[in-house]
């Protein structure tokens, strides 16, 4: 049974109980768009928009903070499933996964989310999204937005999985209740975690190491080869790892292949986002599978290791 129109509107939030603060924060972003209706009318469009794209937990939180601090940007407030999603929910799709294709774009829905999105930055900021789920859609994004540039967040498979079992085992990062309970050993039966590759149904059963090695392995393949595709024009990769060692250096890196002056309030985020850690379940640090779940990713690594090779880990 197909969820109520509610319901999924609902399920298309990262905040399920959202507090006075992000109502207000919300309140105000639907201000901001009305004030943008007329450039609209006009027919202003989007120019260059910005997606930044990699496996859940890869980092990507962690850029898109410094990013957006940029005056020359504007943002949908958190992860833009309403956006994304509004005509493309997995319970709208059989639940079969969260890949999409520059054949699934239609007119009407092609209309809605780019006027979404402009209504969001105006005609005088460019757009930046992070969404990870988006790392399966690069084709879809593309057809959308030609003229878009990627960011392509790159994490050690080791640490990255490991940081989604973390993940998948906290009361946190609830994304779509199953029509059906799945039966991983620790998780509630109920309720889905970030991205859903095609196959999901096949790991059910769990374990939970073998559900996020999948999750990280095909959202960096699918990213990767859509990537490659596009032209080293049209994208560049982070690792996350380099990102954590000297975030001024690589965010003035990455502002540099986007066309953004990197100023004092970029310079600043930069500096100040490893003082204040965004979206953690444990504080960054490398190698923290070692002690955190050994064992789970020592099975999982035949899974991940091609993978491994091609991002270029050892």
């Amino acid at each position: 049974m197909k969820p109520r129109s509610r319901e999924l509107r609902r399920s298309l939030r990262t905040d399920f109980n959202p507090s006075l603060k992000l109502r207000l924060i919300r309140s105000a972003f639907r201000l901001r768009q009305a004030s943008h209706l007329p450039a609209l009318a006009l027919g202003r469009r989007l120019h260059e928009p910005i997606f930044i794209v990699g496996a859940p937990r890869s980092g990507t939180s962690l850029l898109y903070a410094i990013l957006r601090s940029s005056p020359e940007l504007a943002n949908w407030p958190g992860e833009a499933h309403e956006v994304w999603e509004a005509d493309y929910h997995p319970a709208m799709r059989e639940w079969e996964s969260n890949a999409l294709s520059a054949s699934d774009v239609t007119p009407k829905t092609a209309s809605r989310i780019r006027a979404q999105f402009f209504l969001a930055a105006g005609p005088r900021k460019r757009l930046v999204d992070k969404t990870p789920r988006n790392s399966l859609r690069v084709d879809f994004v593309n057809a959308l937005f030609p003229d878009a540039l990627f960011v392509f967040l790159q994490r050690d498979g080791r640490d990255n999985v490991n940081s989604l079992i973390n993940a998948w085992r906290s009361a946190r990062y609830r994304t779509y209740r199953l029509p059906t309970p799945h039966s991983i050993s620790g998780i509630d039966p109920n309720w889905w975690k970030f991205v859903l590759y095609p196959g999901w149904r096949d790991d059910c059963n769990g374990p939970v190491e073998t559900v996020a090695a999948r999750q990280w392995k095909f959202c960096n393949e699918n990213a990767l080869a859509a990537l490659d595709a596009l032209g080293e024009s049209r994208w560049t990769g982070v690792r996350y790892e380099r990102l954590i060692e000297n975030p001024e250096q690589e965010a003035q890196r990455v502002s540099g292949f986007l066309g953004l002056d990197f100023d004092d309030r970029l310079r600043a985020a930069a500096q100040a986002r490893l003082a204040v850690p965004i979206n953690t379940v444990t504080p960054p640090e490398a190698g923290k599978w070692r002690r955190e779940n050994p064992e789970e990713i020592a099975a999982i690594m035949p899974l991940i290791a091609s993978t491994m090779e091609a991002l270029g880990y050892r």
